[in-house]
């Protein structure tokens, strides 16, 4: 009829109740549902079924249909089942029943439980429970457990919590606090550290506050340094009342990482999914933003905070990164698992202060902050896509070696200052050619076509990963039943892996060219699976938190230990029951070019043995397949073995310049004696492994805090016992004559006649000189002896003594070795004035190009003296 209200439709769910209402009951979901299933899934769909009643209770909107009549004791009887059967399963293990007064008690709590947690997101009701934990004395961890054996809110959840608070004695405060709704508000955005500090981060923090709130932190990967920082936040929040925090990385990713540790860390409210751009605050008080170098650098002036945290510090030290940490600050925190060389060292002390505390990856190993790991090397040839073309340049490189060689043996001399006059390796060749490139020196046309060789072929070494193909083997075979992490070079070799795992195995890859939602995902996802494989390039290299990856693969080429400790790091998170395993391969070319790929090779095993010598971890090495590779590592030891007699030093782009004479003066001598005599019980010739045990088996003695270099000295004595231990020993002995025939060297040709060390004794007259006399002939001295003085003089420039260093200055710049630059230009920034003028001199004098930009910066220099020496030394240049 017209006018009257249309009738309402029933929903099917209703109908379906209608027609049969005692399906709808208890006893029908217990019969029917309930008792087909064991126990422990019986109890996880009551529980649900329970948790979908309490949501409809109170949001009031129906959005959950019931299996149960809402209308009289069905629900309650389904919470007593809950109840009893968890307590069973749980609890009465014993066979006992649960009291009713238990049963009460256990309901209520669950009912108080939910109805708290119910307004906060999910992320939240952790933090929430763990702040009401801190105020009634319950350790954090213990929520922590319990919410990864129940979901937060649910029946067993409220259950094992509330048996665990009986335990401790805490259930009545706990509970007397959960029912304070509108002061529980406030605690869930209110900033609190909710994972204790370990003794070393405590350290660490307090080192920071000691020296006024600024400085660096070297602390290792994976001992926790994200937590520090903001613990140091939260200490200055809680004496000052406010604060303003700015956190400065190189990478989105790794801030997006800082961002969602902050709100696991401290509890800050706020969307786990968004974007590091989205700020983490409480009531404005507390306040936290993330940036990159990369944006911050080109106005630093916009972003003024109480607070600057610089994480992955290493990478402000970097010309325009650097100024960055011209944030204006009151306090400055600087983050990083290392900071190598001394050019970045100076720029980021100056900025955020010197480094107050040291935790190195050794430290938390010995202090079980990680867990023990092993590393397994695997050395293989590279698998050159590209392999006609990398066989015929090198063939083509050998020839033209051999002829430059041959026919240029005066013009090698004339242009490398009578030091050579033919090229004992490529690498040699590359460094006389960059250095001619600042020289006004005609250089033959075949020279030019040979570096042009050279750079063909490291661009194809470049683009190819080492050999896929045994690590994608090794992926498979693992990663079935642990989580494994494989480094790739580059994106493409990161997508070749993924594709070439197939549906093998569970593989996630993640690299900068995918969408940001997807690399989240991919992480996700890896982070929740059991087991996998998640490839990706060197994105994950600094700060991405993979916490239960048990296998590290590394098939990307790394030339610095930070970066390789750093992957190692991705696999060293302390978990129960971890064996975590690193597997690190080490290549060759196929087509081997002697006089270049000896050097390369040889430094990737040095480098890699003094990474693991200092994390005193100990190196496997993996039986792979020999393909002729155990004769390539023969002769590329001769050749490196045969070069060192002559030369003293190898210098290459890949690995920098390793100095024997600076290896052995490294060593203090009582732990040269030890190495020494342990050799005398060596027979035959050693092993990298027996080299190594003797190594470790004198340092842990503590007389040495560190040493590097050692696998040069083993191949320089031919892994002959008698013959390292004459080097330890004796040191260098002189280097034979130009066209001397090389061969085995034998620990009697180690030897110096009358074991006189003029080159010590003559650096030791300069630093001593009584006056201007003395000085000068022990600088003619320096000069007469060259370039085998210079690793001598480095000492010296590190003395509080302004007259010493400016002694050591001049005596670098009587030898004129163009090696003297990187070590002198770092004095351009010497807190002394004069030892500034001095360096600035001695660089003008030298002429070498590569100190042009440091002497411009020079030009702004507080000091007039100082000015008109940069300007000075750059005239120079210009004139030559």
């Amino acid at each position: 009829m017209h006018g009257e209200p249309a009738m309402r439709r029933f929903l099917p769910h209703e109908i379906e109740y209608l027609s049969d209402p005692d399906r709808f009951t208890f006893d029908s979901f217990k019969r029917s549902v309930l008792d087909p299933l064991p126990p422990a899934a019986a109890l996880g769909v009551a529980d649900e079924e329970l948790l979908n009643y309490y949501e409809n209770a109170l949001r009031q909107d129906g959005r959950f249909v019931l299996r149960l009549d809402p209308n009289g004791d069905h629900y309650e009887r389904l919470e007593r089942y809950v109840a009893e059967t968890a307590f069973l399963l749980f609890w009465g293990r014993d066979g006992d029943g649960l009291p009713g007064e238990r049963f009460e008690e256990f309901s209520r709590f669950r009912h108080l439980c939910y109805r708290t947690l119910h307004p906060f997101a999910e992320s939240q009701k952790v933090a929430v429970l763990k702040k009401i934990g801190l105020e009634t004395g319950l350790l954090p961890e213990i929520i922590d457990e319990v919410s990864t054996l129940f979901s937060v809110g649910s029946g067993l959840f409220a259950m094992e919590l509330l048996a665990r608070l009986t335990e401790t004695g805490r259930a009545d405060r706990f509970s007397a606090r959960l029912e304070e709704a509108d002061a529980l508000m406030d605690l869930a955005a209110r900033p609190a550290l909710l994972c204790p500090l370990w003794p070393h981060q405590q350290r660490a923090l307090e080192a920071w506050l000691r020296a006024g709130g600024r400085g660096i932190l070297e602390m290792a990967t994976a001992s926790g340094k994200t937590l520090v920082g903001l613990a140091a936040a939260l200490k200055l929040y809680e004496v000052h009342g406010r604060l303003e925090v700015l956190v400065l990385a190189h990478s989105r990713a790794l801030l997006n990482q800082w961002r969602r540790e902050a709100m696991e860390k401290l509890g800050l409210a706020g969307n786990p999914g968004a974007d590091y751009t989205v700020p983490l605050e409480y009531g404005g008080r507390f306040v936290l933003r993330f940036e990159t170098l990369q944006k911050v650098y080109r106005s630093p002036d916009r972003y003024r905070v109480d607070l600057l945290i610089v994480d992955e510090v290493h990478h402000g030290a970097g010309i325009q990164f650097r100024k960055a940490l011209a944030v204006a600050a009151k306090w400055k925190m600087g983050l990083s698992a290392t900071v190598e060389g001394e050019e970045r060292r100076q720029p980021l002390d100056r900025a955020l202060g010197p480094t107050v505390y040291t935790y190195t990856l050794k430290d938390a190993r010995e202090d079980a902050v990680v867990p023990s790991f092993s590393l397994h090397l695997h050395t293989t040839y590279l698998d050159v896509r590209e392999n006609e073309e990398f066989r015929e340049i090198s063939e083509q490189i050998v020839r033209e070696l051999a002829v430059i060689n041959g026919r240029h043996r005066d013009i090698i001399r004339r242009l490398s200052g009578s030091r050579f006059d033919r090229f004992a390796s490529i690498a040699e060749f590359v460094g006389l050619m960059r250095h001619l490139r600042y020289r006004t020196a005609e250089v033959p046309e075949a020279w030019y076509r040979l570096i042009g060789l050279v750079y063909r072929r490291r661009m194809i070494i470049h683009r190819s990963a080492p050999k896929t193909g045994r690590a994608i083997e090794l992926a498979r075979h693992l990663g079935t039943t642990k989580k494994c992490i494989v480094f790739s070079m580059d994106i493409a070799t990161c997508e070749a892996i993924y594709s070439a795992l197939g549906e093998t195995v569970e593989a996630y890859r993640v690299h900068s060219e995918m969408p940001r939602a997807e690399v989240q995902r991919s992480l996700s996802r890896f982070r929740s699976a059991r087991y996998g494989v998640l490839v990706a390039p060197k994105m994950l290299d600094e700060g991405i938190d993979v916490p239960d990856a048990e296998i590290g693969i590394n098939v990307a080429s790394s030339k610095t230990r930070l970066q390789l400790v750093q992957r190692m790091g991705r696999i060293l998170r302390k978990r129960p029951g971890k064996d975590p395993v690193f597997h690190h391969f080490v290549a060759l070319p196929q087509a081997y070019v002697e006089a270049e790929d000896a050097f390369a090779y040889q430094g990737d095993l040095a480098w890699i043995r003094d990474t693991a010598l200092l994390l005193d971890i100990p190196v496997l090495q993996t039986p792979d397949e020999d393909d002729g590779l155990a004769g390539v590592c023969r002769r590329s030891e001769a050749a490196v073995r045969d070069y060192l007699r002559s030369r003293r030093h190898v210098v290459a782009d890949d690995f920098g310049t390793v100095r024997i004479d600076a290896i052995l003066e490294s060593i203090p001598e009582r732990l040269r004696r030890d190495l020494a005599a342990s050799l005398d019980s060596c027979p035959g010739d050693l092993t990298d492994e027996a080299w190594e045990a003797v190594v470790r088996s004198a340092w842990r003695t503590g007389e040495a805090p560190g040493l590097c270099g050692m696998h040069w000295l083993l191949v320089l004595a031919g892994r002959d016992p008698r013959a390292l231990s004459g080097l330890l020993l004796t040191g260098l002995a002189p280097a034979p004559a130009a066209g001397a025939p090389p061969g085995r060297i034998r620990a009697e040709s180690l030897v110096p006649p009358g074991r006189e060390r003029p080159v010590e004794d003559t650096v030791r007259a300069l630093a001593r000189a009584a006056g201007p006399e003395q000085e000068r002939a022990a600088r003619r001295r320096l000069a007469e002896i060259g370039s085998p003085a210079l690793p001598l003089l480095i000492p010296l420039l590190k003395s509080r003594n302004d007259e010493v260093v400016l002694r050591a200055i001049g005596a670098m710049e009587a030898i004129g070795d163009p090696a003297a630059i990187d070590l002198l230009i770092p004095h351009l920034s010497d807190r002394r004035y004069s030892v500034r003028v001095g360096a600035a001199r001695a660089l003008g004098r030298l002429g070498d190009p590569r100190a042009r930009l440091a002497l411009m910066r020079a030009l702004k220099d507080r000091e007039p003296e100082v000015r008109r020496a940069a300007r000075a030394a750059l005239d120079a240049m210009e004139g030559r």
